[in-house]
């Protein structure tokens, strides 16, 4: 199972590395630059100002990022293996179904997975609501 995650963090990463780097330098300037003009540091004011303003938008962004590697297959497949119990994830399991002919069960996988994805999906979507990013208010 280790193996599964870290191919779930390699696949994801780069994604949510960009897109976080886009919600960090939407962070409105003037609140870090009256956190430097009170004598707070570089790390403080990240830590203090910078981030607890992201909060959210990182926060939606994380929740994204694991329902997209919820249904990866290739990386998954490649660093961590097929072995049933052991690190096959339920996008392997739905291929392993329709490979092996077993519709029924394949579908049901997919209805488990769509659910679990809506259920990661629908509280993301209330993070982001409200969130003005770059403004003062």
């Amino acid at each position: 199972w280790q193996a599964a995650v870290i191919a779930a963090f390699l696949h994801s990463a780069p994604i949510y590395i960009k897109a976080a780097r886009a919600i960090l330098e939407g962070v409105d300037y003037r609140f870090e630059w009256a956190a430097h003009s009170l004598g707070a540091s570089e790390w403080r004011t990240f830590w203090r100002v910078t981030l607890p303003l992201a909060r959210r938008g990182l926060m939606s962004l994380a929740t994204l990022s694991f329902a997209r590697s919820l249904g990866d297959f290739g990386v998954t497949i490649m660093i961590a293996g097929n072995i049933p119990g052991r690190t096959q994830t339920l996008s392997v399991a739905i291929y392993d179904a329709v490979e092996s002919g077993n519709g029924r069960l394949a579908r049901v996988l997919v209805l488990v997975i769509s659910a679990v994805a809506i259920a990661l999906l629908w509280p993301a979507a209330f993070l982001n609501r409200g969130t003005r990013t770059g403004s003062a208010a």
